[in-house]
């Protein structure tokens, strides 16, 4: 159990390329932490209390009344399966969790695009892990294991966890998708700005990924070539020392994207802002919901305006507060 009262944030992000293809084992995407935190604090108390704010309002979960929060409840029950197989012994809580992911939502209330869920589970499965007396962070493959497979049960099984690795390590860098994903710390090669924008409609991730499951099991060898594409799209795009030698596998990568969208119906086109050139814009994880836009020249940056958010890239993943 904790003594004091412990705070400790994480961070949300992005996949600039590899949608999809990261669901796959092998599947290859790169990945950015934003800096754009939900924040916890675990104290003691009497009995299991976890408290949720988000843009919507605020939740409460508790093990006699979990409410509705299938997140949450992933999140306790992945823990308490491991403390009970380490421990073999029935688990006593006396913690209070308080998390915060306000920032991942518009004012309106509207999800903004950068993993709140995926935040939220890293933090409740550090909170809990604390809570147990795991040091996290010596333990920091147990708790990216623990946060991986809440995030999928709360997703009904699916899921690539690159937004789990990507909060938990920070930075940027390369994942490799699988049953246990891994993460590679990469910069970016020809280190361009990053500019987000609002898509047209909010996409919900769960009935995308199914989506795209159908269409591979319908069909394998169109599915195995755009695993190939994607995954040669990354590894050119990182590997391209400049812009002009960046641009064709950007462009690819878009490209494929679209057609995907197109295939399984979850629509991966997207108008970016007036002043952007289209050619180094492009969708972000399934659908359309947001953008993405490469630019070297601030010029360009300043002349768009409110439109976009510059991301600021967290170097720290998991970070504790005090």
């Amino acid at each position: 159990m904790i003594g004091a009262p412990r705070r400790f944030s994480v961070p949300g992000t992005i996949l600039v390329l590899g949608e999809y293809a990261v669901l796959e084992e092998g599947g290859l995407g790169i990945a950015v932490a934003v800096e754009r935190r939900a924040y916890a604090a675990v104290a003691p108390g009497t009995s299991l209390l976890i408290t949720s704010s988000w843009g919507g309002g605020t939740i409460s979960w508790t093990p006699e009344n979990p409410g509705t929060s299938r997140l949450l409840s992933a999140c306790v029950a992945v823990v308490e399966e491991w403390l009970g197989a380490e421990k073999n012994q029935p688990i006593r809580w006396g913690t209070t969790i308080s998390m915060d992911s306000s920032a991942f939502f518009a004012a309106d209330g509207r999800k903004t695009g950068f993993g709140s869920s995926a935040a939220a589970a890293v933090a409740a499965v550090a909170a809990l892990l604390m809570a147990a007396g795991v040091a996290v962070r010596q333990n920091m493959p147990l708790a990216h294991r623990l946060a991986v497979a809440a995030h999928r049960r709360a997703q009904g099984g699916v899921g690539s966890g690159y937004d789990v690795t990507t909060s938990l390590n920070g930075g940027t860098g390369v994942f490799h998708g699988g049953a246990f994903p891994t993460w590679e710390t990469r910069a970016l090669g020809s280190r361009p700005q990053l500019l987000t924008f609002a898509g047209a409609n909010a996409v919900q991730t769960a009935p995308a990924v199914q989506r795209y499951g159908e269409w591979k099991c319908r069909n394998p060898e169109a599915a195995r070539e755009f695993l190939a594409d994607s995954n040669e799209a990354v590894k050119g795009f990182l590997g391209a020392p400049s812009p002009r030698e960046a641009a064709p596998w950007f462009v690819k990568a878009r490209r494929l994207g679209i057609a995907l969208g197109d295939e399984i119906g979850v629509p991966a086109v997207i108008e970016p802002p007036v002043g952007l050139d289209p050619e180094w814009c492009k969708s972000l994880g399934a659908g359309n919901e947001m953008g993405v836009c490469l630019v070297w020249n601030t010029r360009q940056e300043n002349g768009v305006g409110m439109a976009v958010e510059p991301v600021v890239t967290a170097r720290e993943g998991l970070r504790w507060e005090e």
